[in-house]
């Protein structure tokens, strides 16, 4: 990240909250000014979109809470929650408890602000006179809009009973604009066409992104900020993104377009190839690209990731640990993903996924592991989505899937067996084993089960709508 974005982030944080209430009166005209400022040059705006990423680390958003969180907890992923551990009542879908109505309160506070910055971004670009560097303008723009659909997809997810509806009590505010305004929230299925409508400007914006293109960028064109693509919300990422969506909103036509758009990439350009074995099992542990990083389409670069997962993982006596197994979960020997569980504190089966490990020194070369990712969108999902809109022909959906499970260690002998999984309920129960397995810690487990309307999850009744907040509830409407 940049380091000029921490002279802006204030005003931007705190003067730009999209939240609605009382805030807005303590914005200050001497605001105005310090935006024409930042927004006079392309570093600028650079610095502006890197804030944007930083602000989605914080361990109460995706560093943490939306990912291996409280998002995975109500997923019913970990056992072993006590009744004096802080996820407790969340386990249980009392989102109104002590311990849990502050983090889903900070959840929605801190992304409608993460939005206010990619916002202040687009207030500005259009009619910015700042000189960019060949198609930056643009891929800056694309990235914005996708970053402001990106959180509304998600408080859509968590904050509204499903996507289709038409009463505006049952949505949220989609805040496309900087104002001193309340903005009011609007219905279910206004939001999700407003998604869709950012994410395809978003995809027209990154038309000469370098990673659909294929130009070659290095470090030393334009500082390197074209390279490492994965790291941003890219051409491909908005694809992945849009079909996720498409998804959701019971579109499995365009959702198949959008997946199938990626696979293409990577099936006859080679992009977010397929981790290997000597990467993700190197024989030396410190060195295992634990994430399967070169699979990411979008990740995001959390540096605090080794602090935020303590006690959750590491440096605890009740680490999180599966409700089910790894020994029942993963029933395939050389499944990689089996291999990172791990006995910490005399403790077994500890999740090790997001362990950060420091490097090894031999013969006086230090090397570095693949660390500090955090998975946003993933190849495999593009695989599942596509095998879930082909599951009324079985053996082609099946064969999506073996070629997932052959790129995580299963021989041909471990594959699944297109006689057996032979109906599109035995094509989907597969599915939801693959998203058990894959997303552990990524908060994408959640939201397929609410997808799929599952109405008990580990004999609880699912409550699937977080509330919102009292000032959003008393000024938003």
């Amino acid at each position: 990240m940049r380091k000029g974005f921490l002279k802006y982030s204030l005003w931007i944080l705190v003067c730009f909250s999209m939240v609605a209430c009382n805030d807005w009166l303590d914005v200050k005209p001497k605001t105005e000014m310090e935006a024409e400022d930042m927004f006079s040059t392309e570093d600028g705006f650079k610095d502006a979109l890197a804030g944007v990423y930083t602000a989605m680390t914080k361990s109460s958003l995706y560093g943490r809470e939306l990912t291996y969180g409280i998002v995975d907890v109500v997923a019913q992923q970990w056992g072993g929650i006590g009744s004096n551990h802080r996820y407790a009542n969340a386990l249980k879908y009392e989102y109104e408890a002590t311990n849990t109505k502050p983090i889903i309160d900070t959840l929605w506070n801190g992304l409608y602000n993460a939005i206010a910055n990619a916002n202040s971004i687009l207030a500005y670009i259009d009619n910015s006179k700042a000189v960019f560097t060949g198609d930056n303008k643009q891929i800056i723009k694309g990235e914005a809009l996708a970053l402001r659909a990106f959180m509304h997809f998600d408080l859509l997810r968590l904050f509204c009973a499903d996507a289709t509806s038409a009463s505006a009590e049952d949505g949220i505010p989609y805040v496309n604009e900087l104002t001193k305004q309340v903005t009011v929230s609007v219905s279910p299925k206004d939001v999700t066409e407003q998604i869709i409508k950012d994410l395809k400007e978003a995809a027209t914006c990154l038309a000469n992104d370098p990673v659909l293109t294929g130009r070659e960028v290095s470090a030393s064109d334009d500082n390197g900020y074209l390279i490492n693509r994965n790291y941003h919300l890219n051409y491909y990422a908005v694809m992945g993104l849009m079909a996720r969506v498409y998804m959701y909103a019971g579109n499995p036509t365009e959702a198949r377009k959008s997946a199938i758009a990626v696979l293409e990439a990577h099936e006859n350009r080679e992009l977010f190839p397929w981790s290997t074995r000597g990467d993700v099992l190197n024989e030396k542990k410190e060195l295992r690209d634990r994430t399967f990083s070169t699979e990411h389409l979008f990740a995001l670069n959390i540096r605090k990731l080794k602090d935020y997962i303590e006690g959750s993982f590491t440096g605890t006596s009740v680490p999180l640990l599966m409700r089910i197994s790894p020994g029942s979960l993963f029933v395939a020997g050389n499944d990689f993903r089996s291999f990172f569980f791990e006995t910490t504190n005399y403790i077994g089966d500890v999740p090790s996924k997001l362990w950060q490990m420091d490097g090894i020194t031999v013969e006086g070369q230090l090397y570095t592991p693949k660390r500090d990712r955090m998975p946003m969108i993933r190849l495999s999902e593009m695989y599942y989505i596509v095998a879930e809109c082909d599951k009324a022909t079985p053996s082609v959906a099946v064969a999506r899937l073996n070629e997932v499970l052959a790129n995580r260690g299963y021989e041909d002998t471990e594959l699944l067996d297109a006689s057996v999984v032979n109906s599109g309920d035995a094509v989907q129960e597969e599915i939801l084993k693959e998203y058990q397995r894959e997303f552990i810690c990524e908060g994408q487990l959640f939201f397929y089960h609410k997808r799929m309307k599952d109405e008990k999850l580990n004999g609880y009744t699912v409550n699937y709508v977080f509330p919102k907040p009292e000032n959003e509830l008393e000024f938003g409407k």
